[in-house]
């Protein structure tokens, strides 16, 4: 039986509809759900929901719904993932007992076990520069480490700045990253209220730490971002500068995944800063130096020539907020 409480439905998670569904097969993070539903408890599709399991409360997971269900005519109670999917909750198999929840974060200030939450600085109505970090926590570690570092860095250099981060928490059953990761394209304000009070700024500089698990011939840091080539630019010299030529940094370019450009207007950062958000890849290897890589991208925006340019850009356009 489908039932509604406030907030949440009872759902079964069943495999994909193919060839319908072919695009959601390999994605572990995304699903499928009927739009009705979804209403009843304030959420849409393209926004994230939380997923836990009744018959087993060690399996709990966020999921982006990034599509309605095919079916017809629609069954509510009918959440639908592949295979990486599913193994989120478990070993792969189709659920009968889980609960689809709208609220995907945790209280923040929790201090150990299983939680997801979020948290964010803001210097009052200032444009001028935001840091994020998106998967903080275990997701990819010291990545919102290095957010407050930046954030601290600006407001000791007396420019003003703001944060937000997301720090993610597993554990034996599943860790941080299986759990919790969603997609910077996917992250929707709708379901981190902390970031929608953000959305409104329109930054005029934003950086975004990330993580990844490098392979083969990958460099150890990625560049990349909407923003121009000549602010990459500034960011890799602060880089070398402050850790020598011990890692690889390299500027991404199309021919490099998509994961290290960054480029999309969808990308948090780019929504935040438009044209000149830096998304920032790390291996694990380059995070062992996350308060080296923290403190020379900060030096890259307590810089009073960007200030200034900041401010007759604002000057400009008749914009004379703070």
């Amino acid at each position: 039986m489908h039932t509604t409480t406030n907030g949440a439905y009872d759902a079964r998670i069943l495999k994909l509809r193919l060839p319908e569904q072919d695009s959601l097969k390999n994605d572990a993070e995304r699903c499928s759900a009927d739009p009705a539903s979804l209403a009843n408890i304030g959420r849409a599709v393209g926004q994230q929901v939380r997923i836990r399991r009744r018959d087993d409360s060690r399996f709990v997971a966020v999921f982006t719904v990034n599509q309605a269900n095919p079916d017809s005519p629609g069954q509510p109670d009918v959440v639908r993932t592949g295979l990486t999917g599913r193994e989120r909750l478990g070993d792969g198999a189709e659920l009968e007992e889980a609960t689809v929840e709208a609220g995907v974060l945790d209280p923040p200030g929790e201090s150990a076990g299983v939680r997801f939450f979020e948290v964010a600085e803001a210097t009052e109505h200032q444009s001028y520069f935001v840091v994020i970090a998106p998967h903080g926590g275990k997701i990819e570690e010291h990545t919102d480490e290095q957010a407050a570092a930046v954030i601290s860095q600006l407001r000791s250099a007396g420019f003003p700045a703001s944060m937000w981060a997301c720090k993610g928490f597993g554990d034996a059953t599943k860790g941080a990253s299986d759990r919790w990761h969603i997609t910077s394209d996917d992250i929707h304000p709708a379901s981190f209220p902390l970031l929608g009070s953000l959305m409104s700024r329109r930054f005029f500089y934003g950086v975004a730490f990330h993580g990844f698990a490098q392979q083969g011939d990958e460099a150890d840091i990625y560049i990349g971002g909407a923003a121009p080539h000549r602010l990459k630019a500034a960011v890799r010299r602060a880089l070398l500068d402050h850790l020598g030529p011990s890692l690889n940094v390299k500027i991404s370019t199309r021919e490099d995944s998509p994961k290290f450009q960054g480029s999309r207007p969808e990308n948090v950062i780019n929504r935040l800063a438009p044209g000149r958000g830096i998304h920032l890849e790390q291996s694990a290897r380059a995070r062992v130096f996350h308060k080296e890589i923290a403190g020379a991208v900060g030096s890259v925006f307590a810089s009073p020539s960007r200030w200034l340019l900041w401010t007759l850009t604002r000057v400009f356009r008749g914009d004379l907020r703070p």
